[in-house]
């Protein structure tokens, strides 16, 4: 399909179509993962401790100007979940005050 399936580790099979939730990782992304954990395997405290904010400032910069902000206005989060609660959990609310809000999210 589109020729992207072998692009995908996915059992040929299968007709894979969760990409949302539980998506597979394409070839290139999962080959350049895998070099990124051995590095982290290698030396842990380093890379985590000395060397992660460093590595991962550039990439930031580049998604700030992808999206119009500053680099300082972003953050790196897990997942959307994670990102959600983190924002709604920094709002202050009094009561009385109304959410409003849409049943297009993901149920977590």
């Amino acid at each position: 399909m589109f020729g992207l399936r072998r692009h995908f580790l996915i059992d040929p099979t299968i007709t894979f179509l969760n990409h949302g939730s539980f998506g597979a990782t394409p070839r290139p992304v999962f080959r350049a993962y895998q070099r990124w954990q051995r590095e982290l395997e290698r030396r842990p405290v380093e890379f985590l401790g000395r060397c992660f904010t460093a590595m991962m400032r550039a990439p930031r910069q580049s998604l700030a100007h992808t999206v119009g902000t500053d680099a300082d206005n972003l953050v790196y989060t897990t997942n959307v979940t994670e990102c959600l609660n983190i924002v709604a959990h920094s709002i202050n609310l009094e009561p009385g005050d109304e959410v409003l809000s849409t049943d297009h999210e993901y149920d977590a």
